[in-house]
């Protein structure tokens, strides 16, 4: 009776489903990242509204002034009132995931209002990259897989959900040049967001090192098997009770999990004490990574065109640039005489001093030998004219 009534108070209230209106919303979202993050921020929106996590239809049943309202008191709690702050990067994206959800359930609002509560655009702290000497302490502290991931996100740069969608099929072994690398293939699945990238020879070391260890523990490794999976223990070599079986891949919140405690038992991140109010630190705890091969990239001389296409990105300004300019993996690998291709960045992707200084000795013997092939023409052609 009740719905009845609010229908003929306000005529534009839909009686629509829980299951119709959550399906409109998320289908609408283009990537499975999208997906996870608009899904939590629109659950973070209904706690605020104290409404169940899973009647997506009672945000549908208010008078969409209050409905409104109750968006620009949000956005008021995560400026004001939430702790810490959310920066606003984070809320815009809240709000980006609240307007999609009734965009796709047919109700629009006045965004000027609603941008007006927003405020402008504030970094709550200047973050930076990780340095080198601060990613070779996270490794030289952790376990075989979580270097191997920690390796992947420095030297290839990817999300940080693109991380648990990786199988072994999607590494293909690359010798070029004397350097052992992988090609991997990130969102192979993804028809809109797969694409190509690379990692360092001292990433691929460890990768294979980690899955040597996973065969030794008697994991049955396939093509479909994921990449990094859930730990197990080393000394019984069981997860959920079963040794040898097909292991569950890692979690965003896995990854999220090792890196904040790995920061706090380097030191490199505060525990906060007790009674203090945690605060932002100034890098960012998986992003810092991924900052790390954009920034070691151009020091290294790479093209922002390039940089883009090996970090999967693929909106704004880069989508114009897909449509006009088409490069292979080849030239991305190579490079060409005006531009540094992945191979010419490996040296400054390098974490380990003893990785660079091989790799250094192996250049020089490389350009020496080529130096040699120089001279013996430059022989070759004297003698000739010489004897003419």
């Amino acid at each position: 009776m009740k719905q009845v009534t609010n229908e003929l108070t306000h005529p534009h209230i839909q009686t629509i489903s829980s299951s119709d209106a959550y399906r409109n919303f998320i289908h609408a979202c283009r990537s499975p990242a999208t997906v996870e993050t608009y899904n939590r921020a629109l659950k973070c929106f209904m706690d605020f509204l104290k409404i169940d996590r899973n009647a997506y239809d009672q945000l549908l049943q208010k008078d969409p002034k209050l409905i409104q309202m109750d968006i620009c008191n949000f956005i008021m709690y995560l400026r004001k009132e939430k702790n810490p702050p959310a920066s606003s990067s984070a809320v815009s994206t809240y709000v980006a995931a609240i307007n999609k959800f009734y965009a796709m359930n047919d109700l629009l609002f006045n965004q000027k209002r609603i941008k007006s509560y927003m405020g402008d655009h504030e970094k709550v702290a200047e973050d930076r990259p990780y340095t080198h000497a601060e990613i070779a302490t996270l490794l030289a502290n952790t376990a075989l897989r979580n270097r191997a991931i920690i390796l992947l996100m420095s030297s290839s740069g990817p999300r940080l959900g693109a991380i648990p969608l990786l199988r072994i099929k999607d590494l293909t072994p690359i010798s070029i040049d004397n350097y052992n690398i992988y090609k991997i293939h990130y969102y192979a699945l993804s028809k809109k967001s797969n694409y190509y990238s690379y990692c360092t020879p001292e990433c691929r070391h460890e990768i294979d090192n980690y899955l040597e260890w996973r065969k030794r523990w008697g994991e049955r490794l396939t093509d479909n098997s994921p990449l990094f999976r859930t730990d197990y223990n080393a000394v019984t070599g069981t997860v959920d009770g079963a040794v040898g079986g097909p292991g569950a891949p890692v979690s965003k919140s896995g990854i999220r999990n090792m890196m904040w405690v790995l920061l706090q038992h380097t030191g490199l991140r505060k525990v906060p004490t007790e009674g203090e109010s945690s605060k932002r630190w100034h890098i960012m705890m998986t992003h810092g990574l991924r900052k790390f091969f954009e920034t070691n990239a151009h020091k290294a001389g790479m093209d922002l065109i390039y940089i883009r296409r090996l970090m999967g990105q693929k909106g704004g300004q880069s989508a114009l640039e897909d449509s006009y300019l088409k490069l292979t993996d080849e030239e991305l690998l190579d490079g060409d005489s005006r531009h540094v291709g992945y191979i010419g960045i490996i040296d400054q992707l390098t974490i380990s001093n003893e990785h660079r200084l091989k790799q250094e000795v192996q250049t020089l013997k490389i350009d020496k030998n080529k130096m040699e092939q120089v001279l013996e023409r430059i022989n070759l052609l004297e003698d000739k004219i010489l004897n003419q």
